[in-house]
């Protein structure tokens, strides 16, 4: 992923995702102090999902059924969720920009 800054262009790699505004995402940019916000592709978001949802209902099941079996499976598909994040991202999505600039509210003063 490119993890420079929309605005000016300075590496924010090792930026944590706590500073972040959870509920938009939204972030202010340490060099330059522009309000950014990350640029999640759509495969992402399709992955984490479906990852998620396949943990919920393996996990469920395995505690409807009391099955270890199925409860290491879904912490299997969990693993397997976030290890083909990160294959996608270090294949697909290697040109992908990770930040992208917060176009000025309406009406907001400048």
């Amino acid at each position: 992923m490119d993890y420079r800054c929309p605005i000016c262009g300075k590496d924010l790699g090792e930026r944590k995702l706590a500073r972040a505004i959870v509920a938009r995402m939204e972030m202010d940019c340490r060099h330059c102090m522009a309000r950014i916000q990350l640029n999640v592709h759509r495969a992402e978001m399709a992955i984490e999902l479906s990852g998620i949802a396949a943990f919920v209902l393996l996990a469920a099941l395995a505690y409807r059924v009391q099955s270890q079996g199925l409860l290491l499976a879904a912490l299997a598909v969990a693993l397997a969720g976030a290890a083909s994040l990160r294959l996608l991202e270090r294949t697909r999505l290697r040109d992908w920009p990770r930040y992208a600039s917060v176009a000025p509210r309406s009406g907001a003063k400048p």
